[in-house]
């Protein structure tokens, strides 16, 4: 027959949830450099990585989001700076007015007038 164990008090702490008692009397911006002094202070110690995992771990962190890519943000390799909005505008103009070498003029002529 196997015997039981029983669970021993240890006298040793949990850095974790001792981690976990300090966010939540710091408040939720609190840096893991101030949970580390404020831990350092009590004679527990910690590292940046180990506070930065408890923290996300216990929900009191969320991760990075990746920022959507809009179109307008979106520049062509050319070097002018051209995005696609505006050349898919200026394609619509052309068409309406005649095509490129229509806008081509049009184009020279505002110019000598500004």
């Amino acid at each position: 027959m196997a015997k039981k164990r029983v669970a021993k008090k240890s006298s040793t702490v949990n850095k974790a949830q001792a981690i976990r008692d300090e966010a939540k009397v710091l408040g939720k911006k609190a840096r893991p450099r101030d949970i580390i002094a404020a831990l350092a202070a009590k004679g527990i110690r910690v590292s940046s990585p180990q506070v930065s995992a408890t923290l996300k771990a216990a929900g009191l962190r969320k991760g990075r989001r990746k920022g959507k890519v809009t179109a307008a943000a979106v520049s062509s390799s050319n070097g002018h700076g051209l995005n696609m909005n505006e050349l898919l505008l200026v394609k619509k103009c052309a068409e309406q007015l005649g095509g490129i070498s229509k806008l081509k003029e049009l184009a020279i002529a505002l110019q000598r007038l500004a």
